[in-house]
């Protein structure tokens, strides 16, 4: 008879402290919100210097380690011109083989990258990985045989995983969603000048053919991969942690209260109720089953990796298909690079300026659609060459400038931090392991130089892979914040307390996506 007060007892006691943790929790958020008033006050000049401040530091940094990465996962096409294949003892098939099976390796293991980049952080993480494929990219100068070529290309999706998605969330943790873009774009914009300089390399590379007894091909992958090491050693030096790790230490670069201000700007960007910085497995699981991940990844999938491989890895043949000799097909890859690394970051500036993500990526996948379906046309005819050439600056401009806004489109959508960590790693398991596979084996060798497979796929791939799903989460978002619209802003106040809306993240009915 004594044992159902007891239970009672228990009962309320759990509830009393559920309580009680429940209002510490929100006055401290208060106490937070409130501290990032005052400072973003005090910030209201001085924030464009704080921001100055974190580009130099960030983006070099970050856009510098993204050009090897492309650099290194790119240069076996460059190789392929300097007699790779034959030295080594392989058919054009196995080698589109080899170059599709790193994309197993490096999708599957983005994901895990990104989860391992949110607990470790960037500084311990980063270091780690990048001096690990600059090792595989220089051992890949010994290679001998097709499966020695596999292996390495295996190694090296494992170790490459982990840059591309770490770094769009590492920018997602120091900017507001208004601020993505355009750093996005700057930092994507290292993949595009990684055609331009990759060209100018292997032309480079190309006169050291025979020096010392070496193939052009052994001497690029050596220049490259020593190149990444040093890289990956001096980003350990470079590279900021992640903002609220730097709580209780200092900092060489800002000051206490800017660090302060860094952290808070980010974490109130949507208002006074801010997500959680901790790790939970439940918001891995929660972006899984999150309708918004896979629309995004359809996206990034079907219009971005697939037409952005493809064109990477066959653009120095296509080139040299144009009537040019190898060498000089490596110098004129540059131009078109060139050419979408300004596109790219103008793109990106203009989403941040208007916030308008579906109008900026399909402004991209028109222009890259274009292209291809001139450069379609005119191959077939000779005397169009420069016609054809033209093309190639349209497609690699617009298939360039659509990844940073699916990327920026996805954080500023997600703003819990774990779960936009493990959304941005699922969007690119797939576009990696799925437009990367894909792209590498559309452009055959024997349907040279029309690729009728190839064209069409690209143009197929980014109408009904990409822009249709586009329309329809861009229709989807903005349904519901029309519906959101007409809810009672202050009876949704009272009855969900602020760490409730925190906790929904966007689902709260306070929330607006940007579209």
């Amino acid at each position: 008879m004594t044992s159902t007060p007891a239970s009672g007892s228990s009962t309320d006691l759990e509830r009393k402290l559920s309580e009680r943790v429940s209002v510490q929790e929100s006055t401290q958020r208060n106490s937070e919100y409130e501290r990032y008033l005052i400072l973003h006050k005090q910030f209201e000049g001085p924030e464009k210097k704080l921001l100055q401040k974190l580009d130099w530091r960030l983006l070099p940094v970050l856009s510098f380690l993204y050009l090897m990465c492309s650099l290194d996962k790119a240069n076996a096409g460059n190789a392929k011109l300097f007699n790779f294949l034959e030295d080594v003892g392989m058919t054009n098939t196995q080698f589109n083989l080899a170059i599709m099976y790193l994309f197993f390796t490096y999708g599957l293991c983005e994901p895990i990258s990104n989860i391992a980049l949110r607990r470790l952080g960037p500084k311990l993480w980063f270091p780690f990985i990048v001096c690990g494929w600059g090792i595989i990219t220089t051992l890949t100068c010994q290679v001998k045989s097709y499966g020695g070529f596999v292996a390495i290309r295996l190694f090296m999706g494992m170790t490459e995983a982990g840059l591309y998605p770490g770094s769009y969330f590492i920018l997602s943790m120091w900017y507001t969603p208004a601020e993505l873009a355009t750093r996005m774009a700057i930092f994507y914009g290292a993949n595009t000048a990684a055609g331009a300089f990759g060209g100018v390399i292997a032309y480079g590379v190309g006169n050291l053919d025979g020096v010392h007894g070496w193939r052009a091909w052994r001497w690029l992958f050596l220049i490259e991969g020593t190149i990444t090491v040093a890289a990956g050693l001096a980003c350990f030096f470079f590279l900021p942690q992640f903002p609220h790790q730097y709580e209780g230490k200092k900092s060489k670069w800002l000051t206490k209260r800017q660090l302060e201000y860094a952290q808070l700007r980010v974490k109130y960007a949507n208002g006074p109720d801010a997500p959680t910085y901790e790790f939970r497995w439940s918001d891995v699981i929660a972006a899984a089953k999150d309708r918004k991940t896979w629309f995004m990844c359809m996206m990034f999938w079907w219009g971005g990796s697939v037409p952005t491989y493809s064109l990477s890895y066959t653009l120095p043949t296509m080139v040299k298909n144009l009537g040019y000799s190898a060498v000089k097909a490596q110098a004129m890859t540059t131009p078109p690079y060139v050419f979408a690394t300004v596109v790219c970051v103008f793109v990106g500036w203009a989403s941040d300026r208007y916030q308008k993500r579906f109008v900026a990526i399909m402004t991209s996948y028109s222009l890259g659609l274009v292209g291809i379906i001139i450069l379609w046309i005119t191959v077939h005819h000779v005397h169009l060459s420069g016609v054809s050439y033209f093309a190639i600056f349209l497609a690699a401009a617009g298939y360039s400038a659509q990844a940073p806004i699916v990327g920026a489109w996805t954080s500023v959508n997600v703003p819990n931090p774990s779960k936009r960590a493990s959304a941005i790693g699922i969007l690119m398991l797939f576009g990696s392991v799925g437009g990367g596979s894909i792209g590498a084996n559309i452009y055959i060798a024997e349907q040279a130089p029309v690729y009728p497979l190839g064209f069409g796929f690209s143009v197929g791939a980014t109408a009904i892979g990409a822009m249709f799903p586009a329309s329809i989460h861009w229709y989807l978002m903005r349904r519901e914040n029309l519906r959101r619209s007409k809810l009672d802003t202050a009876e949704i106040q009272t009855t969900h307390s602020p760490a409730q809306l925190a906790e929904m993240g966007e689902n709260s009915p306070l929330f607006r996506f940007t579209l």
